[in-house]
């Protein structure tokens, strides 16, 4: 009979580097190639600023909120679209420090 290792923790995420996850060099391809996709629709004077854009918004989107260092801005700026705004929660200040 065989005996297999099962892993206890799958749910991290796989750093390449140091900063860098699999996660964020998938997104950072995903935008150069929707860049690559995108650009023949831009006017030729816009170009060079469509590109910027797309960096900082690829940084923006990838960098970690000090909120909450387990999700990235993409997830926080969704959870605040989404929340219910007619809901109250009770924040506990002594449990913070």
């Amino acid at each position: 009979m065989r005996i297999y290792r099962i892993p206890r923790e799958i749910s991290s995420e796989l750093k390449i580097t140091k900063f860098i996850y699999l996660f964020d060099l998938l997104f950072i391809v995903g935008l150069i190639l929707f860049r690559a996709i995108t650009i023949e629709y831009v006017h030729s004077d816009l170009k060079v600023w469509y590109t910027v854009f797309l960096v900082l918004f690829g940084i923006f989107m990838i960098i970690r909120p000090k909120s909450n260092p387990n999700k990235r801005m993409f997830h926080a700026i969704y959870y605040a679209i989404v929340r219910k705004k007619n809901t109250y929660c009770a924040i506990d200040h002594s449990e913070s420090e």
